[in-house]
């Protein structure tokens, strides 16, 4: 071997490798601009996310010696509290912090039927009456001063996770309250450590073996079912359009009489049904070659666990199977739609393959999150497209059939109207000749950054926006990490991330940055819209937010964050500069100036109000709280409309400023006593700023003239919007 020519090869190879664009970025940019948004996605999951408290039966708690104690039966000297005096929840000496103590709700109920029977504590178990039945012994106290043994159960149904962890939290209650117990009665008796067990915890399993077998193939078969979905609709989208551009055969099929929209949907039918194959194949084969594997384990085992082993091993009911089937049609639906619309981009199947890691690595994070312990279906969870989906598949298995009748239009609506938009996204490329038949190309960065700078558009372009959104959220997530939640953080977040990203792309990217950002005059009548529309909206809008806030409560640690940014804020006057100036400037520059007018080069104006009304939303999701959703997104279609209309920045920057600053103003407002006479003409619960309700249809109906106002088109403006940006 000469190593001479392995030099050489390895040379040119490298070289055709880092000419490539797309390698470029899949290599070395995709990774980072992306970790920092998952650590950003992922956080903001985990503080949405926050863990119920469970509830707990306590069966009997008369007979617990303190109680006998404070009702006078002359308990025990040594008598160690269980329960806290008033029997809500478990003595907080027995956890390691207060909030581990709030997370079992105890309810005291009297030793008599239904609770004493065992049928009827199997059925209220599997009911979600309650998480876990502590069943106290009537003779506990006596038990304990003639120191004999006694045993306490804790029914629980494993069928349940959040059962299965309250049994679990439960345990160690009563393990330390054990501990508690003989660490006294050692003191006072000089016993030597080690002392004898005086309590003993038993559990009662009121699953059924169909139950425990379902439970345990709903951990599996969500993930399996989105991985294969995946897998199976990627490799035939890519060979379907990448492939045909190699092979030459493309044109044959565009000179068909069939549409291009004909084409695509002929494509689309065949990778889903491509992508349903695989996933059902892949979980038959896996399935039955996991079964065998397991019940061979299972014979290896003990007696005592064979029974046990054997029953987490039951094979999926022909429900479950029926449920999967189901759920297949729309997910395989959504994959194949966005796998489709990525391969058309590709122009050979070396290129499609690079495409196939981000995709993995946008949809791990989301079912991984399905699957972690204590995550359960609600409206959060369920309007996260895959992650709704593996929820809604692990309670039908589970057969909670009424949660998931609850939410089996927030799992789906989401779901097809991503998977739509990835359709229409592949339509759109397909009819683009560009996209077709778009050349190899050999990338060279000086050369790249010389047509940069010498042949720049008068507009950003799709692209462009896109990139500016990704590097924005990017950008805060570093200054977030590095500065902090203050003040100081807050403002460099705005100036350096949301005003100066898009900033500075529109004057390295175009050649009109005033034009781009749509630095231009307005006429009066939009600054008046801007002006007044915020004014009748605001009453709409703090009723949706109490709506919103009630669906989605606002994590404890961020309530703390807030009340501390609120205190660094002593001056009314810099709250205003900082919370409602500032954002007011920067999220309208970015998204109604840089990545609205990127946006408009490509899309309809109903496409671009509603994209950038979305990125709108999306953007204070990462960068503050999941229920800031819907009132960022709702508020962006009107501020879309009014930057549409106004084809202007002002109109927008005046009615996001108005808007923050009647926040700010009616939150003083409500806390002042000096206001109070006004605050109750206003308001009808001062504490949740919720108006009274003739202010409420008031506004409704002015806003609801205004928009129509605003939405009305006018000639002059038609014959002033109809010349298009290059």
């Amino acid at each position: 071997m000469r190593w001479k020519n392995v030099r050489t090869i390895f040379k040119r190879e490298l070289k055709d490798q880092l000419r490539d664009r797309r390698t470029i970025f899949m290599v070395f940019v995709f990774p980072v601009l992306l970790y920092p948004i998952m650590g950003l996605s992922l956080g903001q999951l985990a503080t949405a996310f926050q863990a119920k408290a469970r509830k707990v039966v306590v069966v009997g708690a008369e007979f617990l010696p303190e109680r006998q104690e404070h009702a006078g039966e002359g308990a025990s000297s040594e008598t160690v509290p269980l329960l806290t005096p008033e029997g809500k929840t478990f003595d907080p000496r027995l956890f390691d912090s207060l909030t581990e103590a709030l997370l079992l709700e105890v309810e005291c109920v009297p030793a008599k039927p239904p609770w004493t029977d065992a049928a009827e504590r199997r059925t209220l178990l599997r009911e979600g009456r309650a998480d876990a039945v502590v069943l106290i012994p009537a003779d506990l106290a006596g038990s304990l001063d003639a120191m004999d043994r006694t045993e306490i159960p804790i029914a629980y149904n494993s069928a349940s996770e959040p059962s299965q962890l309250t049994e679990q939290r439960v345990a160690r209650v009563l393990d330390r309250w054990k501990e508690r117990i003989v660490e006294v009665r050692r003191v006072r008796e000089g016993k030597p450590e080690g002392y004898d067990e005086p309590v003993r915890s038993t559990a009662e399993d009121v699953a059924t073996r169909t139950e425990m077998g379902n439970s345990t193939w709903a951990r599996i078969f969500p993930f399996l079912l989105v991985i294969m979905s995946l897998t199976g609709a990627f490799y035939p989208a890519v060979d379907l359009c990448a492939g045909e551009k190699e092979r030459g055969t493309m044109e044959t099929v565009l000179i068909s009489p069939a549409t291009r929209t004909e084409i695509v949907m002929g494509k689309f039918l065949t990778v889903m049904a491509a992508s349903m194959a695989t996933a059902l194949l892949n979980l038959l084969s896996m399935g039955v070659t996991g079964f065998g594997l397991a019940v061979q384990a299972v014979g290896g085992l003990g007696d005592g666990m064979k029974s046990r082993g054997a029953a987490l091993l039951q094979a999926p009911s022909l429900e479950s199977l029926f449920w999967i089937a189901l759920l297949l049609v729309p997910l395989a639906a959504f994959f194949s739609a966005l796998c489709l619309a990525l391969a058309v981009l590709a122009r050979s199947m070396k290129e499609g393959q690079y495409y196939m890691t981000p995709l993995y690595l946008v949809a791990l994070p989301l079912v991984m999150y399905s699957v972690m312990p204590g995550v359960e279906l609600t409206v959060f969870t369920s309007l996260l497209p895959i992650t709704g989906v593996s929820l809604l598949l692990k309670t039908l298995m589970l057969g909670d059939y009424a949660t998931a009748r609850r939410f089996f239009l927030p799992v789906f609506v989401p779901l097809v109207l991503c998977g739509l938009l990835s359709l229409r996204w592949a339509i759109d490329q397909f009819k683009s000749e560009s996209v077709l038949f778009r050349e190899s190309e050999r990338f060279d960065v000086r050369a790249w950054l010389r047509h940069t700078v010498t042949h720049k558009l008068s507009r950003p372009s799709p692209a462009q926006a896109l990139l500016c959104f990704v590097l924005m959220l990017v950008a805060a997530w570093f200054i977030s990490m590095s500065a902090g939640f203050d003040v100081m953080a807050l403002v460099a977040m705005h100036v350096g991330a949301i005003l100066g990203v898009p900033l500075l792309l529109a004057f390295l990217l175009t050649s009109d940055p005033a034009g781009t950002l749509r630095l231009r005059p307005a006429r009066t009548r939009y600054l008046l819209l801007g002006l007044i529309l915020p004014i009748t909206l605001f009453p709409q809008v703090c009723e949706l937010r109490v709506l919103v806030e009630w669906l989605f409560p606002t994590p404890d640690i961020l309530k703390q964050a807030t009340g501390a940014l609120e205190k660094m804020l002593s001056s009314a006057w810099l709250a205003w500069l900082v919370l409602a100036a500032l954002p007011s400037i920067s999220e309208e520059v970015a998204f109604r100036g840089f990545i609205f007018s990127g946006l408009e080069r490509s899309y309809r104006p109903v496409w671009v109000i509603v994209i950038s009304a979305l990125m709108f939303g999306f953007m204070h999701v990462l960068l503050s709280l999941f229920a800031q959703l819907f009132n960022a997104t709702l508020l962006g279609l009107i501020l879309g409309l009014l930057a549409y209309r106004s084809r202007s920045l002002f109109p927008g920057i005046l009615f996001h400023l108005v808007n923050n600053s009647l926040s700010l103003l009616v939150g003083i407002m409500a806390a002042n006593p000096a206001f109070e006479g006004l605050s109750r003409i206003l308001f009808r619960d001062k504490a949740r700023l919720m108006f009274q309700p003739v202010w409420v249809a008031l506004g409704a109906v002015l806003s609801a003239c205004l928009i129509l106002v605003l939405a009305k088109k006018r000639p002059a403006e038609c014959m002033a919007a109809s010349g298009r940006p290059e």
